[in-house]
C-alpha cells in the first residue's frame, strides 16, 4: 500500500505509478493506493528516496473499513501479519492520521495493543532505534485503518524546503518550488536507470538540483552563460556532502538546437525532458512563446531516445467556477494541442497546481516521438 502526502494527489498518483510502471495501483481512498503486485523492499526504498508525492508503503499490509469492521477485526488480522514475518528484532510502531480523525477510534490505543502483539511473538519494543517499523494508518476520510511494515517514515518534511529558491547561492524570485520539480522529473523518466533527463530551459537550475540529487543522469542548456553558471553553483551546493559521483553537464547553447548544443554522447540516451519556458522577456529575443517551445520539441526529438516523455509547465488563468476549462495565460488551449501534436506528441495526462489568486499552472505529461 503506498500512502500519499496531501500537496498534490492526483499529480502524487500520477509519479508513483511512473515510478513504478510495472505495477497498477488502485485508490483504497484518495491518499491510499493499493498494488497490484508485490514490489521488493529495494524497489520500495529507491521509490521511496526519490518521490516527491509519496508518504511511506506499508509492505504486506493489512486494512479494515470500521463502517463494517471492528478493531478486533484488525488485530487479527495484525496478528496474522506478525506471526508471517521471517524476521525478528527491535521494533516500534508508528501512527499517522490523514484526512482527519476517525470517531471512537485511538491510534494509540491501538499501537499499543499491536506493541503487546509483537512482543508475544518474540519482537522486543525500541521506540528510539528500532530496527523494525510497524505503520499504523488511520484515514479520516474513508474510515479505513491500514496497518503494514513501514517502508519510509511518517515525517512530513522531504528537504524541499531547505532547497528553496531564496536559500539557493544562486536564484531570481520566479523558480518551482522544488516538490514540483522534482515531481515533474519523475514524471518525465519513470525509474532510476541509466538513461537521462533532458532540461533545455534550465533558468536557475530547479530541476537539474532535483534530478541530480536523485542520482540520475542529467544535461541542463541555457543560453544564458549567467545561468549556466548559477545552476552550476546550486548542482554543487545541493550536492555538499555527497559522496556518490553524479554525471551530468551544465552547457551553455540554444534549446532550438540541441543537436548541436549537447555532446554525442548524449544522443539518444535522454528518456525524459522537463520544460518550464519564460514567458514574457527571455533570452531568445522576439520569438513568440509558441515557436519557441515548438523548436525546442522538435529540436529534441533529434537527441531523445525511443519512448521518451515530456513534461511541459505552462502557467494558466486559474478556474474559479471550477469548470474544468483551461484558460492559458499566452495563448490558447485549442493552439497549444495542436502545437504538441504538430511535434509529435502525444498528451498522457494534464494537472492543474493553483499558484495564488490570479495564477495556475498546468502540468502536461506527454509522449514525444524521435525524429528518424
Amino acid at each position: 500500500m503506498a500512502c500519499l502526502r496531501g500537496w498534490h494527489v492526483a499529480l502524487a498518483t500520477a509519479e508513483v505509478e511512473a515510478l513504478a510502471p510495472q505495477t497498477k495501483f488502485v485508490a483504497m481512498s484518495p491518499r491510499l493506493l493499493v498494488s497490484s503486485s508485490q514490489l521488493e523492499t529495494t524497489e520500495l526504498q529507491q521509490i521511496i528516496t526519490c518521490s516527491s508525492g509519496l508518504q511511506c508503503f506499508l509492505d504486506n499490509y493489512v486494512s479494515i473499513n470500521l463502517e463494517h469492521e471492528t478493531i478486533e477485526d484488525l488485530l487479527e488480522k495484525v496478528t496474522q501479519m506478525i506471526q508471517g514475518a521471517k524476521f525478528k528484532g527491535s521494533l516500534a510502531v508508528r501512527t499517522m492520521r490523514i484526512d482527519g480523525r476517525i470517531n471512537g477510534f485511538s491510534t494509540q490505543t491501538t499501537a499499543g495493543k499491536i506493541g503487546s502483539i509483537a512482543v508475544a511473538e518474540q519482537f522486543t519494543i525500541d521506540l528510539e532505534t528500532p530496527e523494525i517499523e510497524i505503520g499504523l494508518i488511520a484515514d479520516g476520510g474513508s474510515n479505513i485503518v491500514a496497518c503494514g511494515w513501514l517502508v519510509g517514515n511518517f515525517d512530513d518534511s522531504i528537504g524541499t524546503a531547505n532547497r528553496r529558491a531564496t536559500e539557493r547561492p544562486f536564484f531570481r524570485p520566479i523558480s518551482l518550488d522544488p516538490r514540483l520539480a522534482r515531481l515533474a522529473v519523475n514524471l518525465a523518466c519513470g525509474p532510476i536507470d541509466t538513461q537521462a533527463v533532458l532540461d533545455p530551459m534550465t533558468g536557475t537550475g530547479g530541476f537539474a538540483v532535483e534530478a541530480v540529487m536523485m542520482g540520475r543522469r542529467c544535461v541542463a542548456v541555457d543560453m544564458n552563460q549567467a545561468m549556466v553558471d548559477g545552476t552550476t553553483q546550486n548542482i554543487a551546493w545541493a550536492l555538499q556532502g555527497q559522496s556518490a559521483e553524479n554525471d551530468y553537464q551544465v552547457i551553455t547553447g540554444d534549446a532550438c538546437e540541441l543537436s548541436e548544443t549537447l555532446e554525442e554522447s548524449w544522443h539518444g540516451q535522454i528518456s525524459g525532458i522537463v520544460l518550464d519556458p519564460p514567458y514574457g522577456r527571455n533570452s531568445h529575443g522576439s520569438q513568440s512563446h509558441y515557436d519557441l517551445i515548438g523548436k525546442t520539441l522538435q529540436s529534441a526529438r533529434m537527441v531523445i531516445g525511443n519512448n521518451a516523455k515530456l513534461v511541459l509547465i505552462v502557467p494558466i488563468i486559474p478556474d474559479k467556477d471550477d469548470t474544468g476549462e483551461i484558460e492559458l495565460l499566452h495563448g490558447h488551449w485549442e493552439e497549444l494541442k495542436q502545437l504538441l501534436s504538430d511535434c509529435g506528441s502525444t498528451i498522457n495526462g494534464q494537472w492543474k497546481e493553483h499558484v495564488h489568486g490570479s495564477l495556475s499552472r498546468l502540468i502536461l505529461l506527454v509522449s514525444i516521438a524521435p525524429l528518424d
